[in-house]
């Protein structure tokens, strides 16, 4: 499926839909479930193949922090950053690279493929060899130097092979799916939940013992997460909630296939009708407004949240009803990669991501590393199959990333949180309260539970972090900085459950630097 094909879906009789459900109550007709399903030549173009991924190999060598973080406000690039480069590159240079290196993954998108340039290799030259093969480039990903090339029908195993033959091209992948399965959630009950005036008046402060078991509340008397941008990467933002209104500045849809891509504008119909339930729980777990008397308070309460929209739109009313096939949600590894080009182009300091890509791909690895060298900390969530297949989140594992393993009201590793070498620390993803849309909800706040819950915990202890420290808190330095202030939990010493353990953010702030 095209990322075209997302678009339409989410653009082609939204309004209609909604209107003749509402009016008619017949959502639930086996003609009306039936209209909705995904057409066949949709189904057939995610079965997946069987290739294996290619590894990734993380550096493992512990890490203290004894030392302020750096005085200059800039990092210089890393001999790995991939810079876009103007003019032709030299006969030389381009005949003494490699090979590129090729992954094709087990599912994977089989209408669009991926080339990663040389940093030195003439973006003309790649994109005349892509017309040669009757490829169109559907979108160029400058900071990367990396190319989205759409197929007119041909066999994409042996068009990555072709690809793989030139010089230019640093690797050709397959462009892989990423599937967001929901989390669990449940509807929250007013009749346990207490109001709360001893620290600020917001409805469920309370409740939300994660603020609680990481030292939240007492972390503000030092940084509150001011002049902070998190990007939240995910479905996108309920734009007019009580709680994000005054916390959501313009984003970005990933999912346009146009340069420069389209801001996530307030007015827009697409964000008032649909299911933002992901993308918002994320935002209102990071900087949800505090203290104005509505439902709950962010770790970070006076950052910013920038949207980057990656996945389509479902209709809130409509998932409700005819409860879909959980995995129906998918997006593709070029879209994440250009959201996170994208936010790191225009100001985030911090970038959440909630969601996992169990193989490998190099573009992703570029991107985040693009990110990294922008002086942005990237913060992703464990992955959630412990008990089924423990799969390897590889956008976790890439280093200088922070992944976040979930825990429990009892501070205790949740069942369901993945582990691995790969786990930085880990935060509360239990029975979550946070912000939900609130079009046609009797209470636009939910429970749920998932690292997805995690990760923005620990997000916003970063933000609040980068608040006090300025742009001399690198992302190796906020990371260092996490681990080493970390309440250690499980077994001795760092662990794959737990990764350092259980983030202090009073710690984080006030200990000997």
């Amino acid at each position: 499926m095209s990322v075209g094909n997302f678009k339409m879906q989410k653009r082609t009789g939204m309004l209609s839909l909604l209107s003749w459900l509402i009016l008619t109550g017949c959502g639930s007709s086996p003609v009306f479930q039936a209209a909705l399903q995904p057409a066949p030549a949709t189904r057939q173009a995610l079965q997946t193949n069987t290739s294996a991924a290619a590894p990734l190999t993380r550096a493992s060598a512990p890490v203290t922090v004894n030392s302020k973080p750096p005085v200059s406000t800039a990092r210089a690039p890393r001999a790995s950053s991939v810079q876009a480069t103007a003019g032709k590159a030299t006969t030389a240079s381009v005949q003494a690279t490699q090979t590129p290196a090729v992954h094709i993954a087990k599912n994977y998108n089989t209408q669009t493929l991926l080339v990663g340039l040389h940093k030195d290799a003439d973006l003309p030259q790649a994109k005349a060899l892509a017309a040669q093969l009757n490829l169109q480039v559907e979108r160029y990903i400058k900071g990367i130097h990396a190319l989205v090339l759409k197929t007119s029908g041909q066999e994409v195993k042996g068009l990555v092979k072709q690809l793989s033959q030139h010089s230019l091209f640093a690797f050709v992948e397959t462009d892989h799916i990423s599937t967001q399965k929901p989390e669990a959630e449940k509807e929250v009950n007013d009749s346990f939940k207490l109001f709360s005036a001893d620290l600020v008046n917001d409805k469920y402060f309370k409740d939300q013992y994660g603020l609680t078991a990481l030292q939240v509340p007492e972390a503000w008397s030092y940084s509150k997460g001011a002049g902070v941008t998190i990007a939240v990467i995910d479905t996108g933002v309920a734009l007019s909630h009580a709680d994000l209104k005054g916390r959501v500045i313009p984003g970005y849809d990933a999912l346009s296939l146009h340069e420069g891509g389209e801001s996530g504008d307030v007015s827009s119909l697409n964000y008032l009708f649909s299911s933002y339930k992901h993308g918002s729980h994320v935002a209102g777990i990071i900087a949800a407004e505090t203290n104005n008397g509505h439902g709950i308070a962010g770790v970070a309460p006076e950052a910013k949240i920038m949207p980057i929209k990656i996945y389509p739109d479902v209709p809130d009313i409509i998932s409700s009803i005819l409860a879909p096939d959980p995995d129906s949600n998918q997006t593709m590894i070029s879209v994440i990669a250009d959201g996170i080009v994208w936010a790191a182009d225009h100001g985030a300091n911090v970038i959440n991501l909630s969601l996992a890509v169990t193989e490998y791909s190099a573009t992703l690895e570029r991107a985040v590393k693009y990110a990294l060298d922008k002086n942005v900390s990237v913060v992703v969530a464990a992955g959630n199959e412990r008990q089924s297949t423990n799969a390897r989140n590889y956008l976790a594992a890439i280093e200088g990333v922070i992944g976040v393993g979930a825990t429990d009201i009892n501070n205790n590793i949740t069942i369901f949180s993945n582990s691995g070498d790969y786990v930085s620390v880990a935060a509360p993803g239990n029975n979550i309260i946070s912000s939900v849309p609130s079009f046609l909800r009797m209470r636009p706040y939910v429970e749920m539970s998932g690292t997805s819950m995690a990760a923005p915990h620990v997000a916003g202890v970063a933000a609040l972090l980068r608040s006090k420290y300025g742009a001399s808190a690198t992302p190796a330095w906020i990371k260092q900085r996490l681990e080493a202030t970390a309440t250690d939990r499980g077994a001795a010493g760092r662990d794959d459950l737990f990764g350092h353990g259980l983030v202090n953010a009073l710690k984080a702030l006030t200990d000997p630097v």
